[in-house]
C-alpha cells in the first residue's frame, strides 16, 4: 500500500484576506477522502507562509524568524486537524518539538502504529532554524516511510520559468531528480531533492484546483512526475 505524503504550503490554505479558508479545508478533506478511497495511507505535512514568511522579515534575528514561520505551521496544522475530525476523519498533530499539555509527542513507534488508522499532520518542519518545510517533508518521510510525495500548488506543475510572469513558459510532464538539479527548478530545496533521489521518492506536483481529479495525477495525466 502506498504511504504517502501531502505537501501543502500555508499560502496555498489562505483567503484573500490571509485567513485559513474554509473552502480550501474543504479541498484537502477532499483530497485525503480519495487518497484514502484509493487504498492510499496518507499524512500531510504543512508550511506556514499564510501566517509569517521568514524572508520578508530579513531585519529580524535568523533564529526567531525561523522560531516564529515554524510555530506558523503548527497553527495550519490544527487547523487542518480540526476539520478533518470535525469530517469524520481520524488524524492527528504531530511536531518534532515539545509543547506540553498542547499537543501530545510521540515516538517514532508509536507514529508508525497510529499511521495505520490516522491521518497525521506533521507541521513545525524539522523543529530547527536554518531548514525549510521541505526539510520537514524528508523527516516526516523517514518517519512513516512514505514512497510518494503530492506536492499541492498553486500552478498546474512545474514549469522553466514563472508562469505568472511569462505567459510562454513551459510546463514539463516528467522530470527526472537530476533535471530539476541540474536546472535549479524551484520545485523543493536541493536537499529535499537529492533525499528523493537517494531513497527513489517520486514526486507528483499539482494545482489545488484540480483536487477532484486526483486519479489522473497519480496516473500521470495531468500536472509533472519527478522520478527516474
Amino acid at each position: 500500500m502506498d504511504r504517502v505524503i501531502i505537501k501543502i504550503s500555508g499560502e496555498a490554505l489562505k483567503d484573500e484576506t490571509n485567513n485559513v479558508s474554509e473552502n480550501k479545508l474543504n479541498i484537502v478533506l477532499k483530497i485525503v477522502q480519495k487518497l484514502r478511497s484509493l487504498n492510499k495511507k496518507v499524512a500531510i505535512v504543512v508550511g506556514g507562509g499564510n501566517f509569517f514568511r521568514g524572508r520578508e522579515h530579513q531585519d529580524m534575528d535568523a533564529v526567531r524568524r525561523d522560531t516564529i514561520g515554524m510555530l506558523g505551521t503548527v497553527m495550519n496544522a490544527i487547523y487542518i486537524e480540526d476539520y478533518l475530525i470535525k469530517n469524520n476523519i481520524q488524524c492527528l498533530v504531530s511536531t518534532p518539538f515539545s509543547f506540553p499539555k498542547l499537543i501530545q509527542e510521540y515516538s517514532d513507534n508509536e507514529l508508525q502504529a497510529l499511521f495505520e488508522n490516522n491521518v497525521i499532520i506533521f507541521g513545525g518542519g524539522v523543529g530547527m532554524s536554518g531548514y525549510s518545510t521541505d526539510s520537514g517533508v524528508i523527516l516526516a518521510t523517514k518517519k512513516i516511510n512514505a514512497n510518494l510525495i503530492i506536492k499541492i500548488t498553486n500552478v498546474d506543475g512545474v514549469y522553466d520559468s514563472d508562469p505568472k510572469i511569462n505567459k510562454d513558459a513551459h510546463m514539463f510532464t516528467h522530470l527526472t531528480y537530476n533535471d530539476v538539479i541540474k536546472n535549479k527548478l524551484e520545485v523543493m530545496d536541493m536537499y529535499a531533492i537529492e533525499e528523493c533521489q537517494k531513497e527513489n521518492i517520486k514526486i507528483l506536483v499539482m494545482n489545488f484546483k484540480d483536487y477532484d481529479k486526483i486519479e489522473d495525477v497519480l496516473n500521470n495525466k495531468l500536472g509533472t512526475i519527478i522520478g527516474e
